[in-house]
């Protein structure tokens, strides 16, 4: 599924990394998708959600382009240090080929902007792709929902439960936060390398968590 490589040799990245900066494994913050398996389980979860996450989800006929279109939005990087694409922000993204042969591209989440979510369609589209379906998100007032200066310090531990469930036993560390920016720094310098073990910090704009898969809002 890796084929940063043949794509850009051993640059930090694609044609947006060029200003210098580069990212790690380390700086995501989102959920990858890169497999149809996963892509499935997600769509069939979201079925019994009452409030739907925006998206845009379009068809590609080659794996590149359907890279090179994510590569285009703001928050899409590669990784340098591992050769996987990362996103850095708390949203679910990525690529993965389907059963006839074709390749799905997605950005999607909660924290997913109107303005981002135009950029996707954009680009998805320049790079060839064919959208296969999309929810836009509402227009968000910028000056109202600017986050609050990140302090991860005042996350604090509330206690952990243990839940057996599918014969498994899931481990939960919640916390509490005062805002999502603070529940959103904590969490990134929190990896998960675990199955069934999740951390969940409780904000008053709803919970943010971190498992193996990554950072998600609940």
């Amino acid at each position: 599924m890796n084929i940063f490589k043949n794509l850009f040799g051993k640059k930090e990245g694609g044609p947006k990394e060029s200003s210098g900066k580069s990212y790690k494994e380390k700086d995501d913050m989102g959920t990858r998708h890169d497999t149809l398996s996963k892509a499935s389980s997600y769509w069939m979860a979201r079925m019994s959600q009452v409030k739907k996450e925006p998206y845009v989800l379009y068809i590609f006929d080659k794996e590149t382009d359907a890279i090179e279109a994510l590569l285009e939005l703001p928050c899409i990087h590669m990784a340098e240090d591992s050769n996987n694409m990362i996103c850095t922000e708390v949203l679910i993204y990525g690529w993965y080929p389907t059963e006839d042969g074709k390749f799905e591209a997605i950005i999607c989440g909660d924290d997913l902007t109107h303005e981002l979510w135009q950029q996707a369609g954009e680009s998805f589209t320049k790079h060839g792709g064919k959208r296969k379906n999309d929810l836009e998100p509402e227009k968000r007032n910028i000056a109202a929902t600017k986050e609050k200066k990140a302090e991860p310090v005042k996350v604090k531990f509330v206690r952990e439960d243990r839940i057996e469930r599918f014969g498994q036993i899931m481990t939960y560390s919640i916390h509490s936060a005062p805002d999502v920016a603070s529940a959103k720094a904590f969490l990134e310098n929190k990896p998960v390398s675990k199955n069934y073990y999740y951390i969940v910090v409780e904000t008053p704009e709803g919970n943010y968590c971190r498992d193996i898969g990554g950072i998600y809002k609940e």
